[in-house]
């Protein structure tokens, strides 16, 4: 009997423990539901803040890259070119130094797909940022093993209205899957040493080199492996073969030399130069006090925007920030806060190495934006600190979780009331940035919004009212209104041109302002204001092609012919200038030599419709009826409003 008793004991025991067993898996799986319920509702936020911007137009940038871009419109058989050529490649207007693939054989695919609808390409802007949001809480969870943590920091970063530039706007595509992908390689870097498999560590690699081709920024990220590594890899990840440090850096370390010199293969040919005033201040700045303390003082901007995101302005250019120097108390502060920084992340690394990473990851994100170390292409831009902010958001979550427990929640309810004394205050700090979220987003809705808006908090941007006085003179505005209505808006654009080029001459203003005069056939400004736009910039190639135009029209064939070949000179890429250049000689009855240059203008843009015009009326001219049919057309084809009866 005594025997008996043992064993319903043991079974008794035994039975227990397998109840035991069961209760923790089935917990462990309502914690992961939790979880992945948690990481849901921070994606749902995102989706729901930037709704409103799925009816929103091609704004900004958008149109250097995507809307008038000849190789982005040429669909998926540009894709090819697009990983062999510069970011803005196929844009009249520009020479960059930008190399970001990925971004622009989307927009292709897109182009392809969808022709000139940017509906699908919002709607993808706002599923990766909310997919951001998703896989920010889960590698936050790889930082530090607490729910709280996790959903305050993901939320405050997902919520937060510094990121309406780079999500309302198209292009910015490229920021949001640079950060995307960053975090993918940096989530499989630390479950790398969890798990010791060579293949996440490869899939971390591979992720890091997509983020690469999405925008050159990934860079810093090179300085923040080593950090996590340090500060958060396991301690024992129980493989036979432990995972390897180095190993993880030089793989890093590969993937980075491999893109530069892809990069360097593909841009090296591309003249350079130095950005202009108009782009960034800093380069009118006197001596190098000047240059550091201006640049100091906008790091205290940016932080500034972080805790108080208003206002917030699509452009900052010169001389909306003025130059300023080491006496200025705004400098003082800026530099001895950041100094601060750097100071306390060094000496809590060991005591509080969670606070430590979030404050240097956000210096270190900054770092190439700060224009210290040197002077990038921009002085300023809320977009810069769309990966920054995660560290100021980790900062913050951590300070949130230390209010209460970090005892585990196995469903929402408890996660929602054993959290309240943190929960409450964020939904109000969630309220208000999705209230100016919202609001923002409605002023990219398009070009007009913007600029209209944004030149009233920026009065003293050159920028603001170039962009401004453009967008108004542009034809498509014009359509359907009357004379009076023309030349109001015409005198109305003029006006912040000028406002533009006293703040600052810039060539870009007065080239616009010199294809106002023109329409308006006042010859004698519209000439001066093209020979100020070449004084600004003298290797414009734009502006010698208006100006070709303007002699042309006025039968100053040979003088045409001149300032069409420096525009050549200056962009070897240029297909309208080609074109024109071929109608001199067509003038001339030298047709052949005229055939020559249009079809070089079709090989640089296919989809020119007046150039394969002009063929056709060449070869009209040379007595061949059947190729001047042809080409008459195919210009017909490709712009049936304006050649639809070219015959």
């Amino acid at each position: 009997m005594a025997g008996a008793g043992k064993k319903d004991k043991k079974i008794a025991e035994s039975r227990q423990a397998q109840q035991q067993i069961k209760a923790e898996k089935e917990k462990k799986a309502s914690i992961v539901r939790t979880n992945t319920l948690l990481a849901c509702i921070v994606a749902l936020v995102g989706l729901v803040l930037y709704a409103n911007t799925l009816n929103h137009g091609f704004v900004l940038d958008d149109y250097s890259v995507i809307l008038e871009n000849n190789v982005t419109k040429q669909g998926v058989k540009a894709i090819p070119e697009i990983f062999t050529s510069s970011y803005r490649s196929g844009y009249t207007l520009s020479t960059d130094e930008l190399y970001r693939p990925l971004p622009k054989s989307i927009f292709a695919l897109s182009w392809q797909l969808f022709g000139d609808n940017p509906m699908p390409l919002h709607l993808l802007n706002i599923l990766l940022y909310a997919l951001t949001g998703f896989l920010l809480f889960r590698f936050c969870m790889l930082l530090f093993n607490n729910q709280l943590f996790a959903f305050v920091t993901s939320l405050l970063f997902i919520a937060h209205p510094i990121h309406t530039e780079v999500v309302a706007n198209i292009k910015s595509m490229d920021e949001i899957l640079s950060f995307l992908f960053c975090i993918i390689a940096a989530q499989q870097l630390l479950r790398y040493f969890s798990n010791g498999n060579i293949t996440t560590l490869l899939s971390g690699a591979l992720s890091f080199l997509i983020a690469f081709f999405s925008k050159e920024s990934s860079i810093t990220f090179l300085a923040v492996f080593p950090l996590l590594i340090i500060s958060f890899k396991p301690e024992n990840s129980g493989q036979a073969k432990k995972p390897s440090s180095g190993l993880s850096i030089a793989l890093f370390l590969g993937v980075t030399l491999f893109f530069l010199l892809v990069r360097y293969s593909i841009l090296s040919k591309i003249p350079h130069g130095d950005p202009s005033v108009a782009d960034n201040l800093l380069m009118a700045a006197k001596s190098f006090d000047q240059r550091f303390a201006t640049a100091v003082l906008i790091l205290g901007m940016y932080l500034k925007l972080i805790f108080l995101p208003h206002p917030l302005i699509f452009d900052y250019s010169y001389n909306q920030i003025p130059l300023t120097d080491l006496s200025d108390f705004r400098f003082i502060i800026s530099f001895l806060i950041y100094a601060a920084m750097l100071i306390y992340a060094i000496w809590a690394f060991r005591k509080n190495k969670l606070i430590a990473f979030g404050i240097l990851f956000y210096l270190i994100s900054m770092s190439l934006y700060s224009n210290i170390f040197y002077i990038i292409g921009s002085s300023f831009g809320e977009r810069f600190l769309y990966t920054a902010v995660f560290g100021i958001c980790i900062v913050a979550g951590y300070v949130g979780t230390m209010l209460v427990s970090s005892s585990w929640s196995v469903s929402l309810k408890e996660f929602m009331s054993k959290n309240s004394k943190v929960l409450l205050p964020l939904l109000i700090i969630i309220l208000l940035f999705s209230i100016k979220t919202i609001a923002r987003n409605t002023v990219w809705k398009s070009n007009y919004s913007l600029y209209s808006n944004d030149v009233l908090l920026a009065p003293n941007s050159t920028r603001t009212h170039y962009y401004l006085g453009n967008y108004l003179s542009k034809s498509e505005n014009t359509k359907g209104k009357s004379p009076k209505e023309i030349d109001s808006l015409q005198l109305l654009a003029l006006s912040e041109l000028k406002k533009s080029v006293a703040i600052y001459p810039f060539g870009d203003a007065y080239n616009q302002m010199g294809i106002i005069y023109d329409k308006r056939k006042d010859y004698k400004n519209s000439l001066e204001s093209y020979q100020k736009a070449i004084e600004a910039n003298p290797s414009d190639a734009v502006v010698y092609n208006n100006l070709g135009s303007l002699y042309f029209n006025s039968g100053k064939v040979k003088e045409a012919q001149d300032v069409y070949q420096k525009a050549i000179k200056y962009n070897p890429n240029y297909p309208e200038a080609y074109m024109n250049l071929g109608s001199t000689y067509g003038m001339l009855q030298q047709y052949d030599t005229a055939l020559n240059y249009f079809f070089k203008a079709i090989k640089l843009n296919p989809n020119l419709a007046q150039a394969y015009y002009y063929i056709g009326l060449t070869y009209r001219f040379k007595g061949d009826e059947n190729n001047a049919q042809s080409y008459l057309a195919k210009a017909s084809q490709l712009d049936p409003e304006k050649f639809g009866s070219a015959k």
